[in-house]
């Protein structure tokens, strides 16, 4: 600091003693500090009127450093550091916003009526945006929803409608479920379901929850994945639909079922073939009603053993070469000719049956007293250099592995160095005894 009527030519910060500065907040550990900067004017008190405990009372703003608020933005309330981090609050009537940005990647948090530079409205609400990159993280939950709250009246986690209508959901497809139960097809998860409703999206248990009351969008101009250690269900209280102008894959490790219950269920091929095959198991068609097989061209019955036609108790059976035919009632042929000549057959090309076989283990993580080791990280790595990391469940267990052929499998435990053991130690004689700290690492 220098003051008016100094002419020494010192350097800076060697004109005058160091003084102090008050400030609109202080404490031992905390308070306001808003650095000076060189060449800034300020105004000198003394504590008490005593000319040898001066102070900087406060700083001006004069005709080479200009004020930030002037008559055109006479409105607003702005803070603003010399490396221009701002905090901006206007007051004008219907305009009232606030803005609080840095220029490091231009990452702003804008409130309200949202301007740009020229103070011209570009938007309202609320606008988070950096060119850097972004987070949100929380350790109990999120819950993110386009159902308003008037005046900010309500409580904060007011989850009722957006779970009142997964509730709804889930009674639907629990009778739905009953449905499938009693026709014998494959079964939904509903317990896990209900499950998770109740033990971590009720309570919002580490958990993110979106709700949109009109509809919630996901959207990417390239990829888009969906991955969960568990399971994914997907519910609705009116149609479902998937569509893609590609490929559509669905592969189960286990099963995969499909049930309709009031209407029908269709698979259509307009222009290549329609392929349904069971590779390792037996196949069954049955309908109730009519069952109808119709060709517009040709149709082939093959068996490569046997083929045996039943109808009310009559019966054809091709096998071996042979040809049977039995019924317990009249037999009427309606013929115009029947012709004899040498033997002959038709050999049939039939489909590869038997390659989708593959051995599949998982594992269950133990230390050697036998105590289920859970959340553990671990690195499979089979004979053909196929490789799995993880952790495993609760349960101790990996994730399934699966090869053509039978392998062995390494399995590691991935351990991570373990935390210095601290010792305490007095060395010396009696007299002048001083104290150090050991660390021993513990020999894995």
């Amino acid at each position: 600091m220098k003051l008016d009527f100094s002419h020494e030519d010192a350097e800076p910060g060697y004109n005058y003693l160091w003084i102090r500065q008050a400030k609109p907040y202080s404490g031992e550990s905390y308070g306001w500090h808003t650095p000076l900067i060189d060449g800034t004017e300020v105004g000198i008190a003394y504590d008490d009127g005593d000319i040898d405990r001066p102070y900087i009372a406060h700083a001006f703003h004069d005709s080479a450093h200009q004020d930030i608020v002037t008559r055109e933005n006479r409105s607003q309330n702005i803070l603003r550091t010399a490396a221009n981090n701002e905090l901006r609050m206007e007051d004008q009537r219907g305009q009232e916003h606030i803005a609080l940005s840095t220029p490091f990647g231009s990452t702003q948090l804008n409130q309200g009526h949202i301007v740009d530079r020229q103070n011209t409205q570009r938007g309202s609400g609320f606008e988070l945006r950096t060119d850097e990159y972004g987070v949100i993280r929380v350790a109990k939950g999120l819950f993110i929803t386009a159902d308003g709250q008037q005046k900010a009246a309500g409580e904060v986690l007011d989850m009722a409608t957006a779970l009142n209508e997964i509730t709804l959901c889930q009674q639907q497809l629990q009778a739905l479920a009953a449905a499938a139960e009693q026709a014998q097809a494959l079964e939904a998860d509903i317990a896990s379901q209900i499950a998770m409703f109740n033990q971590r999206l009720q309570p919002l248990n580490a958990m993110i929850h979106f709700h949109g009351p009109q509809g919630v969008a996901f959207t990417s101009g390239e990829h888009m994945q969906l991955t969960a250690g568990n399971n994914v269900a997907m519910n609705t209280a009116g149609d479902f639909s998937s569509g893609s102008q590609g490929h559509t894959a669905m592969l189960a490790g286990e099963s995969v079922g499909l049930f309709a219950r009031t209407g029908s269920l269709t698979l259509n091929a307009s222009e290549g073939p329609l392929q349904i095959q069971a590779q390792n198991g037996a196949m069954h068609i049955s309908a109730e009603q009519r069952l109808s097989l119709i060709s517009a061209s040709d149709m082939l019955f093959a068996g490569k053993k046997k083929v045996t036609l039943i109808g009310g108790g009559s019966y054809l059976k091709i096998e071996g070469g042979k040809i049977e035919y039995g019924t317990d009632t009249t037999y009427t042929r309606k013929v115009k000719r029947t012709h004899a000549t040498v033997p002959v057959n038709i050999p049939v090309s039939f489909p590869l049956m038997g390659t989708s076989h593959i051995y599949s283990a998982v594992y269950q993580l133990r230390d050697e007293q036998g105590n289920i080791l859970a959340g553990v990280p671990y690195h499979l790595k089979t004979a053909s250099g196929q490789v799995a990391t993880g952790y495993s469940d609760d349960e101790g267990w990996t994730v399934p592995v699966y090869t053509p052929e039978q392998e062995d499998v390494e399995l590691h435990i991935v351990q991570s160095k373990p935390a210095p053991k601290e010792t305490m130690w007095f060395i010396g004689d009696e007299d002048n005894q001083q104290l150090a700290t050991e660390l021993r690492e513990k020999m894995s």
